[in-house]
């Protein structure tokens, strides 16, 4: 059946018009609504509805509503069993087509439909993927002969619905998932925030029972010992506990680990100072707490064999090269220097083997300020390579 140039034209203008509305970010309330209410417009059916299938209450409920009383949307249910029109649109998932209530037996006519002197109705299933989720129902209250124009329209509505309905579903799931995503990584964070601090105080207890260990003893190659084990201990915490306060649980401001890993090793006691050049970077522990080690062990030889009585400044840096890839970091005095012979006995087999586990490489000069004192460099990639 060919309807009629303006009914078509009314046709086509609601689904285009509803189409562009359902591709907008609209509430799923408002997009039932407005689908409802085209519907009766362009239909001339005064009441029409959005019903959804509640499979845990074995009913419709209805959604969306025109030319209903007042308490029947949000609170009205009718049927879902196959008696019912709705509810045989619900279980084939095919279109349910009534001219006149009053001629047909076949179905059990709710109340509602009574109550609203409802005698004709159209229900066509509206599916979100593949599953029925509810129907969209034209009632008239006089005989009206549904033609294949009128199903097609009211498809066509129900399947544009139908695609809003499940996109809004399922950037719904996505916000939730990454709300959930959001509540565990907070609660990873404050649990390994919580394990670095722990890690700490651990590290912390080492320490002082080495320097109790350390005051007890008589013999000055034990103090020497002890004093290095506990430097590097030491390192090592400081680590973790600005791990324990930073924003990023899982990398360190490696300026600030410098600085105060630094300021832990100068003396009280010498006229030596201990100067910190060093870019703002964030490194991961695995990198970070090596590289810190190289630097306790250089600043440290430095502090110990570098100078004489009229102390010197030792000279720490850090930075990127690369466009951030590779990383360097260098001590240097401006004191006596340190010979070559010497350099096994001081701990240079500790830092080169930190260095191995970095990847990096060790270089010696003589400082560039002085041009007297010593300057050791080891560069290492900010990331580790595969394993």
């Amino acid at each position: 059946m060919v309807p009629n140039d303006e009914r078509a034209r009314e046709y086509l203008r609601a689904i285009t018009g509803f189409t562009r509305l359902a591709g907008e970010p609209v509430s799923p309330d408002r997009l039932m609504q407005h689908a409802v209410a085209q519907v009766s417009r362009v239909t001339h059916i005064r009441h029409v509805k959005v019903l959804r299938h509640r499979p845990e209450h074995g009913d419709l409920l209805v959604e969306a509503g025109v030319g209903w009383k007042e308490g029947v949307v949000g609170h009205a249910t009718l049927g879902a069993e196959i008696s019912s029109p709705p509810g045989r649109a619900v279980q084939t998932g095919a279109a349910v087509i009534i001219d006149d209530l009053r001629n047909d037996r076949e179905y059990r006519i709710s109340k509602l439909l009574q109550e609203h002197g409802v005698i004709a109705l159209a229900n066509v299933p509206i599916m979100i993927d593949g599953q029925t989720w509810g129907v969209l129902e034209a009632d008239s209250e006089t005989p009206r002969c549904f033609d294949e124009w009128d199903v097609d329209f009211l498809s066509a509505m129900a399947n544009t619905l139908g695609c809003a309905l499940s996109r809004h579903a399922a950037a719904e799931g996505l916000l939730a998932a990454e709300n959930r995503t959001a509540r565990t990584q907070a609660h990873a964070d404050i649990t390994l925030r919580e394990f670095q601090h722990r890690v700490k105080n651990n590290l912390q207890l080492i320490v002082s029972f080495m320097s109790l260990k350390r005051r007890e003893s008589a013999q000055e190659e034990t103090w020497d010992v002890l004093g290095t084990a506990m430097s590097r201990v030491q390192a090592i915490a400081v680590a973790h506990d600005l791990l324990s306060k930073g924003k990023d649980a899982t990398g360190i401001s490696f300026d600030q680990y410098l600085r105060a890993l630094c300021a832990n090793l100068a003396p009280d006691e010498r006229d030596v100072s201990i100067r910190v050049t060093a870019a703002d970077a964030l490194l991961p522990l695995d990198r970070a707490v090596p590289a810190a080690l190289i630097v306790n062990e250089l600043v440290t030889n430095a502090l110990k064999y570098a100078f004489g009585e009229n102390g010197g400044t030792v000279r720490v840096g850090f930075d990127l090269s690369g466009n951030g890839s590779e990383a360097a970091i260098f001590v240097e005095d401006d004191g006596a220097g340190l010979p070559e012979p010497r350099r096994p006995g001081f701990g240079m087999k500790m830092i080169e083997a930190f260095a191995q586990q970095l990847a990096g490489r060790v270089s010696y000069g003589r400082a560039e300020r002085s041009g007297t004192g010593t300057r050791i460099e080891v560069r290492f990639p900010v990331l580790a390579g595969p394993v």
